[in-house]
């Protein structure tokens, strides 16, 4: 028999306004598949990001799994760094949260201690796009998988909204990107009959889950949509998205493109080449995606 082998995978979160980022974590820690080596968490106050991060892993007994706060700031803009993530409020066992080094110090350490990681981002690009300037000889060859980014229209993204300048650098320079934009992401959308018959009243864990998901609605009033679940998804299975190659770069001007995709292939051409490693989500297996986290989400 052969021996079964998990594929690494280090994980950049924003974990703790919207429940998606929490949905992928719990479907990570749920699948034997994924070796979890690490975990940094990106925009406005990291370290607060990194605890309910850190009391998660715990939860699912995974207090192992080292948690770095990584940047807050942008590369250029500056948001309000005083606020706390939206669910903050659902920490209940705060647990300490080494800062021994900073986001991008602790990827490229997690990079050269395993050369078959998988990033999956899940936030603004900013921690990535710092390991890049710092040593783009090693970030280039890693496989990165990145929510992010509008590919049917010229408008611009949540995450890459809030670094475009990171975004710009990950994107130019990844040589192994795939990304899952909102025009694919958004059909994760979980209607709250789902997530009662997932998140059943004598599972603890879950339980906490859905005070976050109640706190989300409240303060956002956004449908429960899992975006970042689909990376996690599609880690366990490939099959459940459509992918197609391309050349994208991320508009840095403009009033109303700022952070948006922008393809650099050839529109004259009926059939271009490309010969960039990019690729981009541009269709779901809902019922499937659906069915995977009914499976994983547990």
């Amino acid at each position: 028999m052969s021996e079964f082998i998990k594929r690494q995978v280090l994980i950049d979160t924003d974990l703790g306004d919207d429940v998606d980022d929490a949905a992928a974590l719990i479907m990570a820690l749920n699948s034997p598949e994924l070796d979890i080596i690490g975990i940094t968490t990106v925009y406005q106050d990291t370290l607060a990001r990194a605890e309910m991060v850190s009391e998660l892993c715990g939860m699912y007994g995974r207090p192992d799994i080292p948690v770095c706060p990584g940047f807050g700031l942008p590369l250029i803009e500056r948001p309000d760094m005083a606020a706390k993530p939206v669910q903050y409020d659902i920490l209940s066992k705060k647990r300490p949260v080494p800062r021994e080094c900073d986001g991008a110090e602790f990827i490229l350490r997690a990079v050269r201690e395993h050369p078959d990681v998988t990033i999956v981002a899940m936030g603004a690009m900013t921690n990535l796009a710092a390991a890049f300037h710092r040593a783009p000889d090693v970030m280039k060859s890693v496989p990165i998988l990145a929510m992010g980014g509008v590919f049917d229209s010229s408008l611009p993204e949540w995450n890459i909204k809030c670094d475009p300048e990171a975004a710009r650098i990950v994107t130019d320079l990844s040589g192994h990107l795939t990304m899952f934009g909102l025009d694919v992401t958004k059909y994760c959308r979980i209607e709250n009959a789902l997530l009662d018959e997932i998140c059943l009243p004598e599972n603890e864990n879950l339980q906490y889950f859905m005070q976050g998901v109640k706190i989300f609605q409240k303060n956002m009033g956004y449908p429960v949509t899992l975006h970042d679940a689909l990376l996690i998804a599609y880690l366990l299975d490939p099959a459940v998205v459509e992918l197609g190659q391309g050349d994208f770069t991320v508009e840095l001007s403009g009033s109303s493109t700022r952070g948006a995709m922008v393809s650099q292939m050839n529109p004259y051409e009926i059939e271009p080449a490309c010969k960039k490693n990019f690729y981009y989500a541009r269709k779901i297996h809902a019922e499937r995606f659906r069915e995977m986290v009914r499976e994983r989400l547990r």
